[in-house]
């Protein structure tokens, strides 16, 4: 179930956002992912390249990349980190397009927003899963009077906090070659 979730949430990513445009935004390209779904039946590579474009530029893939590694993140090379911050954001588009397989005409609404501060916005969508109202909250943020999603909650699991236990568990028992070949493994598969 939380599979199903997460497939549009790594979609939700097309161009930075004015506070007053987000619920507006999110529901119309929620909307069109749905039909995007629904119409690729049996090609859900392609429906996943399509959503991406819908949401790319909504997504600050290097924060949630730098989120991720918490401390870790400091520690790495110039290199290091654009080798980090593109095998992240794959990793995350593949785990997305490998839940698209899982979708099954579910539809997500935007239920509201709440400002939480001036620097951050939640938003609270649903999604009926056998009968059950599910929720996910997108987490925005503002840069430069734009507003970018950093994190996802998925039936009150925050994406960030997972990635970052995960990784952390890697990178206290291994090194960051370690972490970097498990992603690029992710990638391949």
């Amino acid at each position: 179930m939380r599979k199903i979730l997460l497939l549009l949430i790594v979609a939700l990513s097309a161009f930075a956002l004015h506070l007053d445009e987000i619920e507006n935004f999110m529901q119309k390209n929620i909307d069109e992912s749905l039909k995007i779904l629904q119409n690729a039946k049996d090609d859900k590579k392609s429906a996943a390249q399509d959503i991406f474009k819908l949401f790319d530029g909504v997504f600050d893939y290097e924060l949630m990349a730098k989120l991720s590694l918490s401390k870790y993140y400091q520690k790495l090379s110039q290199d290091e980190v654009a080798e980090f911050n593109k095998a992240f954001e794959a990793s995350l588009k593949k785990s997305f397009t490998d839940k698209l397989e899982l979708y099954k005409d579910q539809v997500l609404k935007v239920e509201s927003g709440e400002r939480k501060n001036e620097k951050r916005y939640f938003l609270t969508s649903s999604m009926m899963v056998d009968g059950e109202k599910k929720f996910i909250v997108f987490k925005f943020y503002k840069e430069n009077d734009e507003w970018l999603i950093y994190d996802v909650d998925v039936l009150g699991v925050s994406i960030m906090q997972t990635y970052r236990s995960q990784f952390g568990d890697i990178l206290e028992n291994g090194t960051f070659k370690d972490l970097l070949s498990k992603l690029n493994d992710i990638i391949i598969k």
